[in-house]
């Protein structure tokens, strides 16, 4: 009997060790922070982007942040995004550009389906955002911010 009790420790054993190595090989979640203004446009985009970060949410911890919020401000400036006026952007693991298709894509202002905005209008579309949540690879380490060609109007929706 001590036999087989000392085997069954020895299995029990065996399979807590084997379940607790694989806890601890499992990658932790990478993170995506989406940052948008409650407003119209803001919010729109928002709505659409969380269509593409919702087939994510295993692979990504996603938060959102109010850019009006002053308690984000820090958050904001860690990522040398603009402390004035912006109205969107999404930081991936720390990163807000990738190089998709030999062109530097920026995660910040509004992406391409909103053309005709008015100000802010970005070079990124949904999905050159699900190309860079596939392959994190293409995410740039530099944060410099993109040069908007800009109207002297507010948003659309904004005013």
């Amino acid at each position: 009997m001590p036999k087989r009790r000392a085997r069954a420790l020895i299995i029990v054993f065996i399979c807590l060790a084997t379940l607790f190595l694989i806890i601890l090989k499992k990658e932790p979640l990478k993170t995506v922070e989406v940052f948008h203004k409650n407003k119209k446009p803001s919010l729109e985009t928002l709505a659409k982007t969380n269509d593409i970060l919702n087939q994510y949410k295993e692979k990504y911890e996603i938060t959102y942040y109010d850019i009006e919020d002053s308690v984000n401000i820090e958050l904001i400036r860690k990522y040398d995004l603009p402390e004035t006026h912006f109205p969107f952007a999404v930081v991936i693991d720390g990163k807000f550009s990738a190089m998709i298709d030999s062109t530097k894509r920026d995660f910040v202002h509004f992406p391409l389906f909103m053309k005709g905005i008015g100000r802010h209008e970005g070079n990124w579309s949904l999905s050159h955002l699900e190309t860079a949540l596939k392959d994190n690879a293409l995410l740039l380490e530099e944060h410099i911010l993109p040069e908007l060609e800009e109207e002297e109007s507010e948003c659309e929706g904004e005013e």
